[in-house]
């Protein structure tokens, strides 16, 4: 496009016309140069692969824009993002009210990116997949208080099914401990005794088993000691083909981890409430398979009062508004169930409300 097409020049020789090519060029040079920006998140080791994935895949896109990941759990997560050390939040549960005071007034925003799931895995030599609890049987065992697999609670679960003489092993995951993330909040919310005299603490105190640290070193122990049972990550147990067990749902259906079940727990939802906060292992749909959660991505509504750099908050606005668009298409290839096309719409709206 020619800009002001024809422009003359005076001097003391007469007018000079200026070539177009040569002031379109001269302009563009003399003009703002874009500068690399760096965004960073930070929380959720549950969604951990996906925001990694994203990050990569959205800086190939876009070289200038840097985005970091940093897994942690979500309560550590939570507090590096209202600390202004990252621009935006991930985690499995919203925001509580003392979290929300800390804001000092300024409105956070729950924007549900995925859904996701935790699965319960076991290796017991004999039985297949798919050995049903219930959720007091689960919170019994994670307890301590039911400690071989015969246990009559686990047996009168899985009648036709011979369940070995074994000590249960329980593994539970380190970078998975706070109230803040799934399978620890479950428990807690499955069973007074857990948060018993506990109220200010913000971690879950394990009374039985050995805490590890990821995926794979769970699995690793699995594979060396019959009669572990642990909680791993629905994409990651679905990818190396574990054993997984069948929960009990509100309806009192017991329901296998799968795609189809995780999407199932939006069913019941027309759409999203305002806030965005809402808990999906409490949906009344026979299908749906309780113990999963939205992941969501905390940031806040005034991007520049928040971090006071206009063009990190207008990057952040840009990655969220890909996340809700092309973002979701990659959910699938990492075993992440994407949001249902009805509520992508409200998602877009809200990023756009983003200040900067």
């Amino acid at each position: 496009m020619a800009i002001f097409p024809g422009l003359k020049l005076v001097s003391k020789r007469g007018s000079v016309k200026i070539p177009r090519l040569v002031f379109t060029l001269t302009w563009l040079l003399a003009g703002p140069v874009l500068a690399d920006v760096s965004l960073k998140g930070a929380g959720t080791s549950l969604a951990a692969s996906l925001f990694l994935h994203w990050a990569e895949e959205y800086h190939r896109l876009h070289p200038r824009i840097k985005l970091k990941y940093e897994v942690k759990n979500s309560t550590d997560g939570i507090n590096q993002f209202l600390g202004r050390g990252a621009e935006f939040g991930a985690t499995d549960s919203p925001l509580t009210d003392n979290e929300e005071r800390k804001t000092l007034g300024r409105l956070v925003l729950h924007l549900p990116v995925a859904i996701e799931g935790v699965v319960i895995t076991y290796n017991l030599p004999g039985v297949p997949s798919g050995i049903k609890l219930s959720p007091g049987v689960l919170s019994k065992i994670f307890m301590g208080a039911v400690k071989k697999w015969n246990d009559i609670a686990i047996m009168e679960l899985n009648p036709g099914i011979s369940l070995p003489n074994m000590d249960i092993l329980v593994i539970h995951r380190s970078d998975e401990s706070t109230l803040h993330d799934l399978f620890p909040g479950t428990l807690a919310k499955l069973d007074p005794q857990w948060t018993l005299k506990r109220e200010k603490d913000k971690s879950l105190k394990w009374p039985v088993g050995q805490n590890l640290k990821g995926n794979e070193k769970v699995m690793e122990m699995m594979r060396k000691w019959p009669g572990v049972i642990a909680a791993v990550d629905f994409s990651y147990a679905t990818q190396n083909h574990l054993p997984m067990a069948q929960l009990k749902n509100t309806t009192s259906h017991y329901v296998a981890p799968s795609m189809e079940s995780l999407q199932a727990a939006t069913s019941d939802l027309v759409s999203l409430p305002e806030d965005g906060k809402v808990i999906l292992g409490r949906s009344r749909s026979p299908k749906a398979y309780p113990l999963c959660s939205f992941c969501w991505l905390l940031a806040y509504q005034d991007g520049f009062r928040a971090y006071h750099d206009h063009k990190r908050a207008q990057a952040l606005v840009d990655f969220l508004t890909w996340v809700f668009s092309d973002g979701q298409k990659l959910e699938n290839d990492l075993v992440y169930v994407p949001l249902p096309d009805s509520f992508l719409g409200q998602m877009k709206e809200k990023v756009q409300t983003i200040k900067y």
